[in-house]
């Protein structure tokens, strides 16, 4: 039992890091990034749109991947002590945020597409605030997890 308690506290590490970077990643787009497409020139922005989101993959995508992957992996090798609610809410939030892209491919494309209006702008800085709560919730989730590896 002892190898299988290692396993877990491998994948609570590595579901910590990547949670934690997800929140910093997430903050930076909310506060800095969005913001700041109101200054670049609306005919300059489409391919401003696309230089940025081919900039982003390894950054962004990767881990969010990987974020997703040590939600799932927590679940299957939860740590010693984890309560259920805990596992189901942190597979929860990651399930809510993969399915909130639908909201959120088609908004990038539009503005990709008609630029950086500032209706558009506004509305993706705002409805964000949903994905930056959840990312910041299931690194929470994650730090409980953790917190209470820490205590068995």
């Amino acid at each position: 039992m002892q190898h299988v308690s290692h396993v877990n506290d491998l994948i609570l590490l590595f579901a910590l890091s990547f949670a934690l970077y997800r929140v910093g990643d997430i903050w930076t787009f909310q506060v800095v990034l969005f913001p700041l497409w109101r200054m670049v020139r609306s005919e300059d922005f489409p391919a401003y749109q696309r230089k940025h989101f081919h900039s982003i993959f390894g950054v962004i995508f990767v881990p969010m991947g990987l974020s997703a992957l040590g939600a799932a992996l927590l679940w299957f090798f939860p740590p010693p002590g984890a309560p259920l609610w805990l596992l189901v809410a942190a597979v929860g939030l990651q399930a809510i945020l993969f399915l909130s892209l639908f909201y959120w491919v088609p908004l990038q494309l539009k503005i990709e597409r008609e630029g950086n209006r500032p209706e558009l702008i506004h509305q993706l800085v705002v409805t964000h605030w949903t994905r930056v709560a959840n990312l910041t919730l299931y690194a929470a989730v994650v730090l409980w997890l953790s917190w209470i590896r820490l205590q068995f």
